[in-house]
């Protein structure tokens, strides 16, 4: 699952979210993955796009 943020969404509201993804994602299985990108600015956990990029090509 890949959700993509605008950079003035770095708030509580987009944390708790990643914590829910991330959650979900441990509990879908080993196929299943939780992603929060962002263009420029990103909270602890998310990816920038090209960190995005990166990750997938090493799936």
């Amino acid at each position: 699952m890949l959700e993509t943020k605008g950079d003035d969404r770095t708030n509580d509201d987009s944390k708790t979210k990643l914590k829910l993804g991330s959650k979900w994602a441990d509990k879908a299985g080993d196929k299943y993955f939780y992603f929060m990108v962002f263009e420029n600015s990103k909270i602890e956990g998310s990816l920038l796009i090209d960190e995005f990029i990166d990750t997938i090509k090493e799936l």
